[in-house]
C-alpha cells in the first residue's frame, strides 16, 4: 500500500523562518512620508527664519524640535536619522566603549598596570600606591603649533640614562638589603621612566605611518616602472621580428637573382619568420 508523504506545513514554515525578516522600518522608506518629511522641515524652516534668528539651525537643514518630530506620524520618525553622539560622549560599538575622537589606549595600559601591581580588594601586590606621572611637556594643542616643537629624541635619552641609572641603584640596594623599602620606591621610578618613553614612542606612530605609506607608494611605482621597461623591451623584439618578415622577401629575390649563390625556399624563410612571430607573441602574452 502506498504510503502519502507527511504534510510539508511545518517544514516550509520552519525553512522560510530560518533567516529572520528585516526589520520592518525600511517599508516607511517611500516616497509619500519623504513628502511629508520634506513639509515639516519646510514649515521648520519658515517658523525659524521668522521666530528666532539667532539660533544655529541652518536655514537648508532645519533641525526638528522634540515636540515637532512626536507631532509627526510613527512611520515618518523612521526617516529622521539620530544626533551623532559628541566629542567627549561615549557609545559602544561591538561591546566595545569608545569616542568619535577615538579611545585613548595608553590611559587604559596604565590603569591595567595598576591593578596587576596592586590589587586594592585583597590589599596585595607588588608596588602599593603607584600612579604615572608624565615627566616631559605635553605639545601645544593649537593648530599653529609644530610636531617638532617637543625635542622627543633628546627626553628620550634622558629617560633611558634615567632608567639606567635606577636600575644600577637597584641592584645595588637588592644586593646590600634585599628587604629594604627604597627598592620599592626604586621600581617606582623605573616604570614611571619606562611609561614615559612609552608615551613618547607612541608618538611617533603617525610619522610611522606616513613613512609605511610612502615605502608601499615607492615599491608601486618600481613595479609599475619595471613591467614598462618589460611592455618596451618585449615591444622592440615584436618590432624586429616584424622588421625580419619585411625583409624576407628582399633576400629570396637577391638570392634567386644570384647565379653562385644557393636557390634558398622562399616558403621556408617566410614559415621560420612566421613560427618567430608567434613565438613572440606567447611570450608577450605570457603563455
Amino acid at each position: 500500500m502506498a504510503q502519502h508523504p507527511p504534510p510539508a506545513g511545518d517544514d516550509e514554515e520552519q525553512l522560510s523562518s530560518f533567516f529572520p525578516s528585516p526589520p520592518p522600518f525600511f517599508k516607511h522608506f517611500t516616497p509619500a512620508n519623504l513628502q511629508l518629511l520634506e513639509e515639516a522641515r519646510a514649515a521648520a524652516s519658515a517658523e525659524l527664519n521668522g521666530a528666532d534668528q539667532t539660533s544655529s539651525f541652518s536655514p537648508w537643514w532645519p533641525q526638528l524640535s522634540a515636540a515637532q518630530i512626536l507631532a509627526l506620524p510613527t512611520e515618518v520618525r523612521y526617516l529622521i536619522p539620530p544626533e551623532p553622539p559628541a566629542d567627549d560622549e561615549e557609545y559602544t560599538v561591538f561591546q566595545q566603549v569608545t569616542k568619535v575622537r577615538g579611545q585613548d589606549e595608553f590611559e587604559h595600559i596604565v590603569g591595567w598596570i595598576g591593578t596587576m601591581l596592586w590589587n586594592p580588594q585583597s590589599d596585595q601586590g607588588l608596588l602599593k600606591d603607584w600612579k604615572y606621572e608624565q615627566l616631559y611637556p605635553s605639545p601645544s594643542p593649537s593648530p599653529s603649533a609644530s610636531w617638532s616643537s617637543l625635542d622627543r629624541q633628546q627626553y628620550l635619552f634622558r629617560f633611558l640614562r634615567s632608567v639606567i641609572l635606577a636600575f644600577v641603584e637597584l641592584l645595588g640596594i637588592l644586593a646590600t638589603n634585599p628587604m629594604s623599602e627604597y627598592k620599592d620606591e626604586k621600581l617606582r621610578d623605573v616604570l614611571t621612566l619606562v611609561l614615559n618613553m612609552h608615551a613618547l614612542i607612541n608618538e611617533y606612530r603617525p610619522h610611522q605611518a606616513r613613512e609605511t605609506l610612502i615605502g608601499l607608494m615607492e615599491m608601486q611605482v618600481e613595479r609599475k616602472r619595471a613591467e614598462v621597461e618589460g611592455v618596451k623591451r618585449m615591444a622592440e623584439k615584436v618590432r624586429e621580428t616584424l622588421e625580419g618578415m619585411r625583409e624576407a622577401p628582399k633576400v629570396g629575390e637577391d638570392a634567386a637573382e644570384s647565379v653562385s649563390a644557393v636557390q634558398p625556399d622562399l616558403e621556408e624563410i617566410r614559415l621560420e619568420k612566421q613560427r618567430e612571430m608567434w613565438v613572440a607573441m606567447d611570450e608577450i602574452l605570457g603563455h
